[in-house]
């Protein structure tokens, strides 16, 4: 069925299988110029999935501290060996030493998908415990450092990467942001056919992803115009988080959670973007590592013409404004009545080509740049 194609592995170790940039965009998009074979390995999902030309190796479920999570690697490098792929895909520093290994042991290239700056992620967010921090983050660097001499190449998710991550070499790196991939769901027109005002809270689940934010938000306009309903769909990694969020809302009827507990698939959350009013867009600066990035929701969102409630950040009230997508907001100091009002009364996307936030526009960068790797 594959002849003579090339072998290409995508890996990751604690994102889904169906994940919408190692699938949706980096699989789908490889495998069908027919000259490779691709073999995801991720994270096990609900979604049951068959492609003609994608090979699917899941794993887990296990906790982000759990003793499976250390031992994940070497299970993947046994997969790597019963593969033997030509190109390998690595989709987090956790990989990064065993897909080196296999580099020295069988050939190859290889390839660091850089999907964040990890080491400001782990000294900023609070995942670890504040002591073991600067460590953990010092072991994602060196490890980094030590192993860029074997990597042959270096995909970074966001523009602001190439001068946060100075161990990437310019000269062997490319940016390939997550733009939104179109997938087929039902045709729904509750936009425009239901009463009430759908508000969407998507992606990761955390309150450094502002998911407090948008129930306070939230709270305020139901108390003005009780057809203000909340949607908060994903997975919620932190079980403080998910405790939290789940006695926030235990009394609220006009907040409904999907997930949570477990990982959503992606067609469903498209899927509820199409349906929703607005969406939020509430992610935390944490110290500013987040000022600069162009979060995948939206992409998501203004490719999809959803109007966003937008936390004021100055990089992304810019790109909303090339749109008119989006209102501004301080979940610390809003106005509810005239958040409500500009809700009502603004007309959204009158201008601009919300076309520029499609995976199209970075899918033939991502097929030239891994060409080159195939020989």
């Amino acid at each position: 069925m594959f002849m003579n194609n090339t072998k290409l592995l995508i890996a990751s170790t604690l994102k889904p299988i169906d994940d919408s940039r190692m699938y949706e965009k980096f699989g789908v998009s490889l495998a069908k110029t027919n000259e490779y074979e691709v073999n995801i390995i991720g994270f096990t999902s609900k979604n049951t999935l068959t492609h003609n030309s994608i090979h699917f190796f899941p794993h887990g479920p296990f906790g982000r501290m759990s003793f499976d999570r250390v031992a994940n690697p070497f299970k993947t490098l046994k997969t790597y060996i019963k593969v033997k792929p030509k190109v390998i895909i690595c989709n987090t520093h956790e990989l990064l030493i065993v897909t080196s290994i296999y580099k020295i042991l069988f050939g190859g290239r290889i390839i660091y998908d850089v999907r964040e700056n990890y080491v400001k992620n782990i000294q900023n967010t609070n995942v670890f415990n504040p002591i073991l921090r600067p460590f953990i983050a010092a072991y994602v660097r060196a490890k980094e450092l030590m192993t860029k001499p074997l990597f042959d190449g270096f995909i970074m998710a966001e523009r602001v990467y190439t001068k946060q991550l100075s161990f990437v070499p310019p000269h062997k790196s490319i940016v390939i942001e997550n733009k939104f991939m179109p997938v087929e769901v039902a045709d729904n027109e509750s936009r425009t056919n239901s009463e009430n005002t759908v508000l969407l809270y998507s992606g990761t689940i955390s309150a450094s992803n502002g998911v407090f934010d948008a129930i306070k938000i939230t709270d305020e306009l139901h108390k003005l115009d009780s057809n203000i309903r909340l949607r908060i769909i994903g997975y919620c990694a932190l079980k403080k988080d998910l405790r939290e969020l789940q006695e926030a809302i235990s009394d609220k009827d006009y907040i409904e959670l999907i997930g949570g507990d477990f990982l959503v698939p992606h067609q469903q959350i498209i899927q509820e973007i199409k349906n929703a009013d607005f969406g939020f867009v509430l992610k935390k600066p944490n110290n500013g590592i987040n000022d600069d990035k162009i979060l995948t929701r939206l992409f998501e969102y203004s490719a999809n013409k959803l109007p966003i409630l937008l936390l004021n950040n100055p990089t992304w009230v810019k790109f909303c404004n090339e749109f008119n997508a989006a209102i501004p907001i301080n979940p610390n100091h809003f106005d509810p009545t005239e958040t409500l009002a500009l809700m009502k009364n603004t007309s959204f996307y009158t201008q601009g080509n919300t076309k520029s936030s499609l995976w199209e526009s970075e899918e033939y960068k991502l097929l030239d740049f891994i060409a080159q790797f195939r020989g």
